[in-house]
């Protein structure tokens, strides 16, 4: 009996111990988050490969933004650039976290930092970058491949059955006319304006 009271005692007590050690690594965490302890801090965010989605990009920010204890910001950007609409959403929320002057952002350009990797480098407070950094770049580009003359060598042909005129524009199974191509440069020129309007003054 007085064994089995003994155990019970010591599972409590682990118990305890477990309870408090979190209980403890809850309260340390939400005070440096909080800037209650710690000091000034600078927060990195890092923008990697192809862009095509922002979200994640734009909590981090907020979450600096938001801690007094975060001065400043690194964007570290190794990207080739990637979709318009996450880029330009990134971009803009850079302008929103810098309005009020508190918190500085830095772009650190790693290797290659083109198209909409530069477009969000511009938004920042500063732009930082190696000789050998391949930058620049702006643009919209679509690819496609044609398949038409390989599926005419096999006896398969395609039919396509369309309620618009450009409903099958980007179509691998046809030659692209000239009104297509017209139709495709127009949006991507205007997409490539769009990106550029709301460039900051001074920027490189």
């Amino acid at each position: 009996m007085e064994r089995k009271r003994t155990v019970w005692t010591a599972l409590a007590l682990l118990g305890l111990l477990v309870v408090a050690v979190i209980g403890v690594s809850l309260l340390i965490s939400l005070t440096l988050d909080s800037g209650w302890l710690g000091g000034e801090k600078v927060g990195v965010i890092r923008i990697e490969g192809v862009i095509t989605d922002s979200r994640e990009t734009i909590e981090e920010l907020r979450r600096f933004r938001d801690n007094p204890s975060i001065k400043a910001v690194v964007l570290r950007i190794d990207s080739p650039g990637g979709g318009v609409v996450p880029s330009q959403e990134i971009h803009a929320e850079l302008l929103k976290a810098r309005k009020d002057g508190r918190l500085k952002v830095v772009a650190s350009m790693g290797k290659l930092a083109a198209s909409g990797g530069y477009y969000i480098a511009v938004a920042t407070d500063k732009i930082v970058a190696n000789p050998g950094t391949l930058t620049g770049s702006i643009g919209v580009i679509m690819e496609l491949a044609n398949v038409q003359g390989l599926l005419e060598k096999v006896g398969v042909q395609s039919v396509v059955i369309k309620s618009g005129r450009y409903k099958d524009l980007a179509s691998p199974f046809r030659v692209m006319s000239k009104e297509d191509r017209g139709s495709s440069r127009t949006s991507w020129t205007t997409c490539t304006t769009s990106s550029s309007r709301p460039w900051p003054p001074g920027a490189p």
